[in-house]
C-alpha cells in the first residue's frame, strides 16, 4: 500500500502508457502517424540528378543586366542570341570599364551600330556555381515541406545537384523539385506596345498585360493552403516591403485587372475592387487540395533562378543492407543479455533494477523520437549505443555512492547515495548534451541523425534514472538491495 502512495509509482506507469501509445504506431501501417524515419544507410531510397539550365540563365543574367543599365543609367540594349547589344547613339560615357568588370562583361564586337558585349566565360561560371549553390536551399527547402528528412543533396559540377531521398517516393516530389516558382503580378495593359498576353490552359482565359511585371514573388513571405467556401486556395502574404509595392499598386489601379503569373502560365486574372494594404491575398483558380498545397510549398520555399530538369532517376539500395540490420539487431540484443547478467551477479536485485531502466530509457527513446517523427541513421544508432553506455554509467555511480555510505554507516544510505550521485551524473550528462545540441545546430546529414538520437538519449536517461530507478530504491528495502559489502 505504501507504494500506491510513492508519486514515482504513478509517473512510472504513465511513461509505460506513453512509451507504448507513441511507439505503436511504428508496428501499423498507417502513413499518417508519428513513426520513426529511416535514413538512406538502413532502408534506401531515391536518387535524382537534377541540371540547371544554362542557356536560360544566361539569358536572366543579361535581362537584368539589361534592365540595370535602362533603370540606372538610362541606356537602352536589346539581347541578342547571348551577347547584349547596345546602339552607337546612347550615352555610352557612363558605361565605363570598371563598371563592365564588375558586372563581368566584355567587348565582343565593335562597329559603327554599336558594340557587343557579352559575359565573360570565368564570372558566368561564378554565377552559375552560386546559383547553383541557392537552388541547392530551395530544393532542401521543399522536399523538408513534404516531411522528407535526413536527406542528402549536394552540388556537383556547376550547374547540377544530386539529391538522395529516404524511404518511398513521394509522389510530389517530382513535380515540386522541378518547379521553377517564378511568380509574376503584371497589370492589365490595352496598347500592343511592352505587352504579352497570357493565356489560362484550363479555363482559356487570356488577358493582355504589361510585359515587365509590377511585382514578383521574391518579395513573398509566406504561403500556404487554405479554404474559401470550402474551395482550396493558397493564401499569401508579402514582406514589408512586398506589402508596401502591392499596397501602391492596388491603390492606384483600382478597377483594372491584374494576372497571377506562375512560370508563364496564367493562374488567374482578378479586377481590383480597392486598395488591398494587409500585404496578402489568395491564388484561386480551382485547385484540388494536393495541387494547391503543391503550390504553397513551391512559393513558401521560393523560386529558382532558372529551369530545373531531372536528367536521372534510380533507386538505391540501403549502405547497411537487410544483413548489416539484422546483424546490428543482434548484436544490440546479445549486448544487452551480457549487461544484464553482468549487473545482476555484481550488484544481484540492484542489477535487475538497471536492466529495467535501460529498457525503460530505451522505449521512452523511442517514444520521443516517434513523436517527433525523426530520422534513424546509422549514425544514429551509435549515439543510442552510447545512451545505453551512459545510462548503466548513471546506475553503477548510484550504486557504488550507495555502497560507500553503507560502509561509512550513514543514516540513510540510499537517499543520500543517490541524491549524491545524481548531482554528477547531472554534471557529466549536461555537458555532453550541450555538444550533442551544437553539433545539430551547426552540423549535417550524418551528424545531425547522431546528435539528435544522443540528445533525445541523455534526456530519456536523466529521465528514468531519476523516477524509475529511485522508486524501485525506494521500494525495496536495504537488507535486499544486494549493495551491502
Amino acid at each position: 500500500m505504501l507504494v500506491l502512495k510513492e508519486w514515482r509509482f504513478w509517473l512510472s506507469l504513465l511513461l509505460v502508457f506513453f512509451c507504448f501509445y507513441f511507439i505503436k504506431p511504428n508496428f501499423i501501417d498507417n502513413q499518417d502517424s508519428n513513426k520513426i524515419n529511416f535514413g538512406l544507410d538502413i532502408q534506401g531510397g531515391y536518387s535524382y540528378l537534377l541540371e540547371l539550365n544554362e542557356d536560360e540563365y544566361l539569358d536572366n543574367l543579361l535581362t537584368k543586366t539589361s534592365q540595370a543599365f535602362e533603370n540606372d543609367y538610362n541606356v537602352e540594349s536589346f539581347i541578342d542570341q547571348g551577347t547584349l547589344f547596345i546602339p552607337s547613339n546612347q550615352d555610352l560615357e557612363k558605361i565605363n570599364n570598371i563598371l563592365l568588370q564588375n558586372i563581368g562583361l566584355e567587348v565582343e564586337d565593335k562597329s559603327p551600330e554599336g558594340i557587343t558585349y557579352k559575359i565573360s566565360k570565368k564570372s558566368f561560371n561564378q554565377s552559375l556555381s552560386d546559383m547553383t549553390l541557392n537552388a541547392v536551399e530551395v530544393v532542401r527547402s521543399r522536399v523538408d515541406f513534404l516531411g522528407n528528412k535526413e536527406l542528402s543533396i549536394q552540388k556537383v559540377g556547376l550547374n547540377k545537384i544530386l539529391l538522395e531521398i529516404p524511404g518511398n517516393l513521394d509522389n510530389n516530389v517530382k513535380e515540386v523539385i522541378s518547379k521553377t516558382a517564378k511568380l509574376t503580378f503584371h497589370l492589365q495593359k490595352k496598347s500592343l506596345v511592352s505587352s504579352k498576353i497570357f493565356i489560362n490552359e484550363d479555363t482559356g482565359e487570356e488577358i493582355r498585360v504589361q510585359e515587365i511585371p509590377n511585382l514578383t514573388g521574391d518579395y513573398l513571405q509566406d504561403a500556404s493552403l487554405q479554404y474559401n467556401q470550402n474551395e482550396p486556395v493558397v493564401a499569401f502574404s508579402f514582406n514589408k516591403e512586398g506589402s508596401n509595392l502591392f499596397a501602391q499598386m492596388t491603390s492606384e489601379n483600382v478597377g483594372t485587372r491584374f494576372a497571377i503569373v506562375l512560370d508563364g502560365a496564367l493562374i488567374t486574372a482578378p479586377v481590383i475592387r480597392e486598395a488591398i494594404t494587409g500585404g496578402s491575398g489568395q491564388i484561386s483558380g480551382g485547385f484540388s487540395n494536393e495541387s494547391a498545397n503543391n503550390l504553397a510549398i513551391i512559393l513558401k520555399s521560393g523560386s529558382l533562378p532558372t529551369d530545373i530538369t531531372i536528367i536521372q532517376e534510380k533507386q538505391i539500395g540501403p549502405t547497411l543492407g537487410k544483413e548489416g540490420v539484422r546483424k546490428g539487431v543482434y548484436a544490440s540484443v546479445i549486448a544487452l543479455i551480457a549487461i544484464t547478467l553482468f549487473m545482476i551477479i555484481y550488484y544481484k536485485i540492484s542489477g535487475l533494477f538497471t536492466v529495467i531502466t535501460i529498457i525503460s530509457c530505451l522505449g521512452l527513446l523511442f517514444a520521443l523520437m516517434s513523436l517527433l517523427k525523426t530520422t534513424l541513421t546509422l549514425p544514429g544508432v551509435i549515439g543510442i549505443v552510447l545512451t545505453i553506455g551512459m545510462c548503466v554509467d548513471a546506475n553503477v555511480l548510484i550504486f557504488e555512492r550507495i555502497r560507500e555510505n553503507f560502509k561509512l554507516k550513514s543514516d540513510n544510505p540510499k537517499s543520500d547515495g543517490f541524491n549524491a550521485a545524481y548531482i554528477t551524473i547531472l554534471d557529466s550528462n549536461f555537458t555532453t548534451l550541450f555538444a550533442a545540441i551544437f553539433l545539430f545546430a551547426f552540423g549535417f546529414g550524418p551528424i545531425r541523425g547522431f546528435s539528435i538520437s544522443l540528445i533525445i538519449g541523455i534526456i530519456s536517461s536523466l529521465i528514468v534514472t531519476y523516477i524509475i530507478l529511485k522508486f524501485f530504491l525506494n521500494a525495496t528495502p536495504e537488507k535486499y538491495l544486494g549493495l551491502q559489502k
